[in-house]
């Protein structure tokens, strides 16, 4: 397992070309500009309605409300899903002998449909969403029953009063399985390992590399965005009265001349943004990175929250709500972007590592063979 996390972050010269790598490359840097530039003072109206003072706040809008992130998409809750989990409790009844042989039968010729716009179905959903973002089994009880339960032939149409109900309680239950299935499906926190001192330090330097980068981006606007965001930003790093109270030697080794070194609460929202990350990248078959679904994930954590909070503090300046959110957004989404960036790099370099391998394996299966066949000529 060491050896597969090792390549989180690259170190020593390898963290030097990387960085330099980035400072290079446009569509980096170009990220790092569109951030700012999103972050100033505009006046957006969406279609709902709804009004926002920057781009960046209307585009998390447009995101989190008229939008889904891939994440999200894998847990809708659809008709096919409902008639699969219905199918599964008409299995689970026709297999248990204690039920009514009628009312299997009656399942037996069942065609359950249920349009989409429904009030059926858009209960189920609303009830269904509910439990998987709470958890609340009781409260998904009290409404499963209340109404769909007491209403089971209008959920459950062509069956009687009893293989409706009886059909109803079973869904219930398979509502709550497959609940829980999707939990235990994603990724949890206590499967992704901590990471070792050599990594930390590999973050710490990386974080210290995307607030100072950032904060040269603000600096080249002149607006009271920029200004607010500047202060912000420079609240996330260590004053110089402090170094020595929090070390850091990858940075201390690795100066590249006022690298910034990150106070505490910045670096745990780095650390948060980056478990996150390394969620979203553990899935097998890995096709894309979820740019969108991690920056949501990590902007909507309550430990990110509460030391952004700290950091806006320190900053002892009364800045817009909307360039707070602006900034933490930056922060996180950019920091991202560059983990994604090496990210590639790194899969990039071990494909190449196996080829050469595999490479330097041949070469030395035909020089064997080789030096076989001219041993058996000289036999002969």
């Amino acid at each position: 397992m060491a050896d597969e996390t090792d390549g989180l972050f690259m170190f020593g010269d390898d963290l030097e070309a990387i960085l330099d790598v980035l400072e290079e490359d446009e569509r980096i840097q170009d990220d790092f500009t569109e951030a700012v530039n999103l972050a100033q003072n505009y006046h957006i109206v969406c279609e709902c309605g709804k009004s926002y003072k920057t781009k960046a706040g209307y585009d998390r809008h447009r995101t989190a409300k008229h939008g889904n992130t891939e994440s999200e998409s894998a847990t809708l809750f659809t008709t096919s899903l409902l008639a699969e989990m219905v199918n599964r409790a008409v299995q689970s009844i026709k297999e248990r002998k204690v039920f009514n042989l009628s009312i299997k039968n009656e399942l037996t010729v069942l065609i359950f449909e249920l349009e989409e716009r429904s009030d059926e179905f858009f209960y189920l959903k609303t009830i269904y969403e509910s439990l998987r973002k709470k958890g609340d089994v009781e409260k998904f009880y009290s409404n499963f029953y209340g109404t769909v339960a007491l209403n089971a032939t209008k959920y459950f149409k062509g069956l009687t009063r009893n293989a409706a109900t009886l059909l109803a309680t079973k869904v219930a239950d398979t509502m709550i399985a497959n609940s829980k299935k999707q939990k235990l499906s994603s990724v949890s926190n206590e499967s992704i390992h901590e990471l070792t001192n050599k990594q930390k330090a590999g973050l710490q330097y990386v974080s210290g590399y995307v607030l100072q980068n950032l904060h040269k981006k603000y600096c080249k606007v002149n607006s009271i965005e920029s200004q607010q965001a500047m202060t912000i930003l420079k609240a996330g790093k260590l004053d110089s009265m402090n170094l020595n109270t929090q070390k850091q030697e990858l940075i201390s080794s690795l100066n590249r001349g006022g690298l910034w070194t990150v106070t505490l609460p910045a670096f745990k929202i780095f650390l948060k943004t980056d478990e996150y990350f390394r969620q979203s990248t553990s899935k097998a078959g890995l096709q894309r990175i979820d740019i969108v679904g991690i920056t949501k994930n990590s902007t909507t954590d309550s430990d990110v929250l509460a030391n952004y909070q700290l950091i806006v503090s320190k900053a002892d300046c009364d800045s817009y709500s909307h360039v707070q959110k602006d900034v933490l957004h930056n922060i996180v989404s950019l920091y991202i972007r560059v983990r994604s960036f090496s990210y590639a790099k790194d899969i990039v370099q071990k494909y190449k590592i196996k080829a050469k391998q595999r490479k330097s394996k041949s070469l030395r299966k035909e020089i064997s063979r080789s030096c076989k066949e001219n041993e058996e000529e000289r036999q002969e």
